[in-house]
């Protein structure tokens, strides 16, 4: 494989080959790693698949990654969690049965980052208290001076908010 085609793998499918390996259950430290050792095996592959289909080589890493993943934790050099084959293959199908095939989800990913620009400064902070900082309601109630049932309800809107809004913009998508 030549280094521009890599590159291009690698910037169309690093995210969704992140995604995946952490869906199979790699905490992110060990899905970085099994990332770089995902785009490592492919570069050095004897046999690639024979298309120019995006979809077609995305399938191609996942089964990489799912490769990866499995010797990782066959080789006993990480907790006792046990991978077994049956259940990445079954985590295989569902994941491709339940995620978007385009560009392995990055449309909604840019709509959520579309949409979480647009919100207003107050719910912007909420969202970044409770899932960047990892506040919980109680803190959040502090800062912001309400009761816990009042931080439970703006988060409860503003997730109700964002998903109209990414709805919105990937219907748009879809229609243009």
């Amino acid at each position: 494989m030549d280094v521009e085609t890599m590159d291009r793998l690698l910037s169309e499918n690093q995210t969704m080959v992140y995604r995946f390996v952490r869906y199979l259950g790699a905490d992110p430290f060990v899905a970085e790693d099994l990332v770089q050792e995902t785009f490592l095996a492919a570069f050095q592959a004897r046999k690639t698949p024979e298309t120019d289909d995006a979809q077609g080589w995305a399938l191609w890493l996942r089964g990489v990654a799912r490769n990866m993943f499995l010797r990782h934790w066959q080789s006993g050099k990480v907790s006792p969690v046990i991978a077994h084959s049956d259940y990445v293959r079954y985590a295989d199908d569902l994941w491709s049965s339940t995620f978007p095939q385009r560009e392995g989800g990055q449309e909604r990913v840019e709509a959520l980052r579309q949409c979480l620009e647009a919100l207003a400064p107050r719910q912007r902070e909420a969202v970044d208290l409770e899932y960047q900082q990892g506040k919980s309601r109680s803190e959040m109630a502090i800062l912001f001076n309400m009761s816990e049932d009042g931080i439970k309800s703006l988060m409860r809107r503003i997730r109700v908010a964002l998903g109209e809004c990414i709805g919105r913009r990937l219907a748009r998508q879809e229609s243009a």
